[in-house]
Formats: C-alpha cells, structure tokens, sequence
C-alpha cells in the first residue's frame, strides 16, 4: 500500500532522472556538435579557414551593423503588438529582453522552447495579454520566413535546372508552415474539441491563445499588415548578409544565388535547430547551401563563422543584460526588507 510520503518520494526521484536524463543528453549533443565543428574544419584545412578569417574582418563588422538594424526593426513589430494589448514596454527593455531570451535559446539545446516563453517571462506583465502579442509577432515573421525559405529552394531548382527531392520536401514543408499560419480557423481548438475531456489543460491554453491571436489578427489587419512588411525588411536584410559575406571574398552575386544560400542555410537550421549554438551544423550548412549554389563549398565558412561571431556578440550583450537585471531585482528586493524592517522597529 503506497502512502503520500512514498508518491512524493517517487515524484522526486523521477524529476532528479528526468533533469539527469536530460543532461545527459544535453551533453551528448553538444559533443556531437564540437565533433561536426572539428570535422569541418579539418576537412577544410587550415589555409582555406585563414582565409576565411581575413576575409571575417571585412564582413563582420557591416553584418553587425545589418543586424542592429533588423534588431531595431523585430523590436519595433513587437512593441507594436504589445501596445495594441495596452502594454507599454520601453524599446530599450524590449531589445534586452529579446537578446537574452534569444542568447539562452542559441547557447542550449532547446532553441525556441525556451527562448519564446522567457520572453514572456521577462516581460512581467499580464500573461494572457503579452502571450497573445508576443505570438503574434513570431506568427508574422516565421511567416516571412518561411517565404524567403520557398524562394531559396525555388532558387537552387533554378540554378540546378531541376527539381531535387530535398527541396520539394522543404517547399512543401514551408507551405505547411504558411498555411497553418494563415488559416482563420483555430487548429488546436479543434485538437482540443476532438480530445474532449480528455484534452490536458496547458493544450486548452495553447488553443485559447491561438484562437486570440488568429481573432486579433481578423480585427486589426492594418497591425498585423504593418508588422509584415517590417518583418520582409528583415528578411531582405539576411539576404543582404549573404551578399555582404560574398562581396567580402570578391565573387560575384545576384538574387538567384543570394535566395539561393539563404534558403538553403535556413532550412538546414530548422532541422538542427537543437544544436548548442549550431555548432558544426551551421559550418556543414553554409559549405552545403555555396555548393548547391555552384561556389566553393570551403568558402561558406566565411559566412558561417561570420553569423556565428555576430551571434554570439549578441548573446553576450543579452546575457550581461539578464545578469545587471537579475542583480538589480536582487537588490530592490532587498532594499524593500530593509526598509519594511525599519518601518516594523
């Protein structure tokens, strides 16, 4: 006969095997990464890797200023999505939340599925409210982005004068992407209807959000119209990213071999998103998408390492922006005792 104390018990030594599971896998992933980074290097040799680096100082610090720009512009969108809620968040406060949030997802195994929640987290305002705009925002920009991730792989066929399976798989994936976005039916409401009483309760919550955003969405359409073409400029200044990186090491480029390169390394991104830091994976993926695009595979590691330099600066920015914050909570925290102490003598 088991009692309270002996569930409770079990309870927490399932929890101490899962967080020990889950590390460990963790682990196993990361070294797997370190191995594929190695590899490519390796298999690159060290005079095409230097000059990549040569070719790094040139492009970095143009990406970097691309990407300040689109910084900008992410935030703008979702600061536009949380005033229609009635919340007013500064765009400095939004633009530290955003790093650390996106530096967490980057530097750890979980990608999106810790990053989008600590958003919400950080933001410390009604959940409800702040869930619905800060969905709707990613909403719109997986959007466009998987736009820009058809165009590339309509772009490889182009330039490969025929169709491959892995890009048909891809477009059709995006497709799927844009369509349950799209759609002005709510799908988890439907999941959870079928379920019935049998549907757990953090999926009727999922499905309460949807079915706010998709209605937000039908209710405002001059917002959500303008928090799309904001996001597309975000989307063309990847692109441009791509012929920043090929202008550094003096090749010629034009639109088919930009969407081209985008769209490849997106999609390879998607499939090893849960890569700490896509480490090796996005090196493997740049050499692979300047391959499909007819160049030399040994010179997507410029764009790779550059991309990784720049995220990386930004994790740190981000990271330092949660520890000043965390430090400052800290202190107010105390500060209050102190002085409800004070007022109690």
């Amino acid at each position: 006969m088991t009692t309270p104390d002996s569930n409770s018990t079990q309870l927490r030594n399932q929890k101490k095997s899962d967080k020990r599971h889950l590390r460990c896998g963790s682990i196993l992933i990361s070294l797997i990464g370190v191995v594929l980074f190695t590899w490519v290097i390796v298999h690159s040799g060290p005079s095409a890797v230097a000059h990549q680096l040569k070719a790094l100082r040139i492009a970095l610090p143009l990406v970097i200023a691309l990407s300040v720009i689109r910084l900008g512009l992410q935030t703008r969108t979702w600061s536009a999505a949380l005033m229609n809620e009635g919340l007013a968040v500064s765009l400095r406060r939004l633009i530290g939340i955003r790093l650390a949030s996106q530096a967490m997802g980057y530097l750890t195994v979980f990608g999106p599925v810790l990053s989008e929640p600590m958003k919400i987290k950080l933001l410390r305002t009604p959940v409800d409210e702040t869930a619905t705009a800060t969905f709707l925002d990613n909403g719109v920009y997986w959007f466009t982005s998987a736009m820009v991730g058809i165009a590339g792989c309509v772009s490889i066929s182009v330039l490969k004068s025929q169709g491959t399976v892995s890009t048909l798989v891809f477009c059709g994936l995006f497709g799927l992407i844009m369509l349950l976005i799209a759609r002005r039916e709510s799908f988890l409401v439907g999941v959870t209807n079928a379920l019935g009483s049998r549907s757990p309760s953090w999926l009727s919550k999922a499905a309460k959000i949807e079915s706010a955003i998709r209605k937000l969405r039908a209710e405002k359409p001059q917002l959500v119209r303008r928090m799309f073409w904001l996001d597309v400029a975000c989307q063309l200044l990847l692109v441009l990213e791509v012929a920043v990186v090929l202008w550094s090491l003096r090749l010629p480029f034009h639109l088919l071999n930009l969407l081209a390169i985008e769209g490849l390394t997106r999609c390879l991104k998607m499939v090893t998103g849960f890569v700490p830091a896509g480490l090796g994976a996005d090196e493997g993926g740049a050499m692979s998408a300047f391959a499909a695009s007819g160049l030399s595979p040994a010179l997507g590691l410029t764009l790779a390492f550059t991309r990784r330099a720049r995220d990386l600066s930004w994790a740190l920015v981000g990271l330092t922006w949660l520890a000043f914050r965390a430090r400052a909570s800290k202190q107010s925290l105390t500060s209050l005792n102190e002085g409800t102490l004070l007022c109690n003598s």
